[in-house]
């Protein structure tokens, strides 16, 4: 039996319905998987970061107290002890219940002993203070220490895996988000079979929002997080785009709260370490005119050096804080590189000779006048000088050098050294990364160093580099314009 025209219109458009029905069901499937990942990121990710700056907060608290009382022996002191350790058990129990992955629990299963141990050595201290009784203290505040760091070390390893997980999850949007597009576009292709009405109305109302999320898990994964994605669609896509700036906007505060937080407990600590500092330089003063054992001075002396070294730290953190919120103020005046360059080199040439290690400058003449700021740019030469000399065996050569280029400077800083893995390269830049290199591992950092020495290139409109071969040193080069 033939089939009319008629019939085979029928069974042709009613293919192509069954076709867009099917492609449509994998589309809302598409969306409900892009919900998803953004409310685990919601529900799950965020909070776990955020409990987590919690204990951090509380644990420091605990550590505040236990030492005043271990000093004082005031019981008003133990009271507030007990009161942080419950708040801290009572958040570490709602960080547990929101914990989803193995991965997670394994690393606060570690916290709780470490806490554990923490809070038994200190009870045990407790009651020797109440019976009035002597005890190896030494050897209980280094085993407190060590559960402290523990915690700290397993906390630190939490919030990087969360991170992780959220960046992982970050990407999968994209993923997803790609693979809707695509359904997008089929969608578009059977419509105009169908009809031009419904190709345009698929086009405008799915691929236009979708690439705006597209555009905007981009300036995610360039660490913006823009929060105004309103899109005028279908609900489902609507409540995606609103879940999506809530989560933009979690992210945004976390990121503000970690920089807010390093600023103010830098701020908090200069005073009182310039205080230590200062009160131990007059201190070893005195003693060098009196009588003092040799103990006595050599616990002054590392006690001024640690307080430098903290200082340091606490400087460095107050830099990159206020690189990271724009804050930072420059002031360019037209300078010759290769004066700074010789100025770092004479500074940093005691601690080269020490290490049995030379310094040579190969400066180009007739290097044009570059606007930089010139504290900051010496911290920059200080710094990769300083760390090609640390990071370069005995009786080895570091190489500063400069060289006009097209409208600019190019200075590179070469040593003779480990050499640097290549899957580090393209990480060094960050803070707090930092890498362990054959024979240097007893050579520790904050990990901040190359991340403000980005950030000054940056603000200067140049751009930083590095070259490594392993065993055979690296180099460090970086371009300034006129």
């Amino acid at each position: 039996m033939k089939l009319t025209i008629f019939s085979r219109l029928v069974i042709g458009y009613l293919a192509i319905f069954i076709l867009a029905m099917a492609v449509i069901i994998y589309a809302i499937a598409q969306l409900r998987q892009l919900e998803n990942i953004t409310h685990s990121i919601l529900s799950v990710d965020i909070g776990v970061l955020t409990y987590d700056q919690k204990l951090t907060d509380i644990l420091l608290s605990l550590i505040r107290y236990e030492k005043k009382f271990i000093v004082d022996n005031d019981v008003e002191l133990y009271d507030q002890f007990l009161l942080k350790k419950d708040d801290f058990e009572h958040n570490f129990k709602q960080v547990m219940m929101i914990a989803d992955v193995p991965e997670t629990k394994e690393l606060l299963n570690s916290v709780e002993k470490y806490f554990q141990r923490y809070q038994s050595l200190f009870d045990i201290e407790v009651e020797f203070l109440k019976a009035g009784q002597e005890y190896p203290a030494d050897n209980y505040n280094k085993e407190k220490e060590l559960a402290v760091n523990g915690i700290l070390d397993n906390l630190k390893q939490l919030k990087a895996h969360i991170q992780s997980s959220t960046y992982d999850k970050i990407k999968k949007l994209g993923e997803a988000e790609v693979n809707a597009s695509k359904v997008a576009i089929a969608m578009g292709l059977i419509s105009l079979v169908g009809g031009i009405v419904v190709s345009i109305f698929i086009t405008l109302n799915i691929t236009r929002p979708l690439a705006e999320i597209k555009k905007s898990t981009g300036e995610i994964a360039l660490g913006n997080f823009p929060d105004d994605l309103k899109l005028t669609s279908p609900p489902e896509i609507t409540e995606l785009a609103n879940a999506f700036n809530i989560m933009c906007a979690k992210l945004k505060q976390i990121d503000k709260l970690k920089s807010d937080f390093f600023s103010l407990m830098s701020h908090e600590l200069r005073t009182p370490l310039t205080t230590i500092k200062e009160g131990t330089n007059l201190m070893i003063e005195g003693l060098e005119n009196g009588t003092a054992t040799g103990k006595q001075k050599r616990l002054l002396t590392i006690i001024s050096e640690e307080s430098n070294r903290l200082i340091n730290l606490v400087n460095s953190l107050l830099d990159l804080s206020k690189m990271e919120a724009g804050m930072m103020a420059y002031n360019f005046v037209p300078t010759d590189i290769a004066r700074l360059i010789n100025q770092v080199s004479r500074e940093i040439e005691p601690l080269a000779e020490n290490r049995n290690v030379k310094i040579h400058t190969d400066l180009s003449n007739g290097s044009p006048l570059i606007k930089v700021d010139r504290d900051r740019m010496l911290q920059v030469l200080r710094n990769l000088v300083g760390n090609a000399v640390k990071f370069t065996p005995d009786g080895g050569h570091v190489t500063v050098s400069s060289r006009p280029i097209e409208d600019g400077v190019n200075v590179s800083v070469e040593d003779t050294g480990a050499g640097i893995p290549s899957d580090n390269l393209s990480t060094i830049f960050n803070k707090y990364e930092q890498v362990t290199l054959g024979g240097s591992n007893k050579i520790k950092g904050t990990g901040l160093g190359l991340s403000i020495v980005k950030h000054i290139i940056d603000a200067h409109g140049g751009k930083i580099w590095v070259e490594s071969t392993m065993e055979q040193g690296s180099t460090f080069s970086f371009v300034l314009p006129v």
